[in-house]
């Protein structure tokens, strides 16, 4: 069993998606970009209608890179597109044809370097390939942090895959025409990984003079200790601690929202992961066992993990 979605372009002319939702469809990608300056015409369009009818919305980026400045100058040009909407699933690189006729290694660094900077954005990082393309000619073992988009149209895919594009020749409703057909088997799948720093006003009773209080929430960005947190907010790694239920100081990861004042939570910790990371390592880190993570986080296999995903670990 999986979610049900499909993946659209300008291709698919004008889409009822009040209608595709009545279908079924839960989630769709939408073209959103190619190369470094073409842009699907139906994109916003795309992306605002489906929104309005309670489907999830990624977009996708149709690779024509063969190097690493080529990818990072297609990488920010898809992301000075799709900053103009509101995306609920991931940004994905469509990378299916070696363009540039370069070596395996050479595009998959390609794509890592378009990868690593949708992630540096703050979005969540997704490829897209065919089954033969990605298992013959980029190295997967490069590929293993990002989320994973395969297409087969078969009656099996044959391997893992985060999302599985079964059919180019789907019929829903509210298409006229084919459209492509794909199941996802990842819950969470999500937008942005990360979100900025913010401060939440605290309102306490004000007596004898005495000012309101505000309580600034910080969230742990790349590069943060919690010793240099402290010394930024003027106060002590201990009181972090004690404030952010933490038991090793040496133990913070991206994204976790640290109170700097207030009374010290109960609430279980998360950890997200990142690229290179696996369940063993995450296990030793936070004092656990790789069967206690899968139960807290319904991970039937201990291999497959993402950059991105957030777990808990205590």
């Amino acid at each position: 069993m999986g979610i049900k979605g499909i993946d659209v372009s300008h291709w698919q002319g004008n889409i009822n998606w009040k209608k595709v939702a009545g279908d079924g469809i839960k989630f769709a990608f939408i073209k959103a970009t190619e190369g470094t300056t073409l842009k699907d015409n139906k994109f916003e369009t795309n992306v605002s209608d489906a929104n309005v009818a309670g489907i999830k919305t990624g977009a996708y980026h149709f690779a024509r890179f063969g190097s690493k400045s080529e990818a990072l100058a297609e990488a920010k040009f898809f992301l000075s597109v799709v900053k103009n909407v509101k995306l609920s699933y991931p940004l994905v690189l469509d990378l299916e044809v070696n363009q540039r006729k370069v070596s395996k290694s050479v595009l998959t660094d390609a794509a890592v370097a378009f990868l690593s900077e949708i992630e540096k954005a703050g979005y969540f990082a997704m490829i897209y390939s065919g089954k033969s393309f990605l298992e013959n000619c980029l190295d997967e073992s490069k590929l293993k942090p990002f989320a994973l988009w395969v297409a087969r149209y078969n009656n099996t895919l044959g391997r893992h895959a985060d999302i599985w594009q079964y059919s180019s020749s789907g019929q829903v409703s509210g298409i006229a025409g084919n459209v492509d057909m794909n199941i996802c088997y990842r819950i969470g799948l999500r937008a942005q990984v990360s979100v900025k720093t913010e401060k939440v006003a605290t309102i306490k009773p004000v007596s004898n003079k005495k000012p309101v209080k505000t309580e600034t929430v910080y969230t742990v960005k790349k590069g943060d200790t919690l010793s240099g947190i402290a010394q930024k907010y003027k106060t002590t790694v201990k009181a972090l601690q004690s404030l952010n239920n933490i038991k090793d100081a040496n133990k913070i990861y991206i994204g976790q929202k640290l109170k700097i004042g207030g009374s010290s939570p109960n609430n279980k910790q998360y950890y997200t992961i990142k690229s290179g990371d696996t369940l063993s390592g995450i296990s030793k880190r936070f004092n656990t066992s790789i069967k206690t993570l899968q139960a807290w986080n319904d991970i039937k296999n201990p291999n497959k993990i993402y950059a991105g995903q957030k777990i808990r670990v205590n």
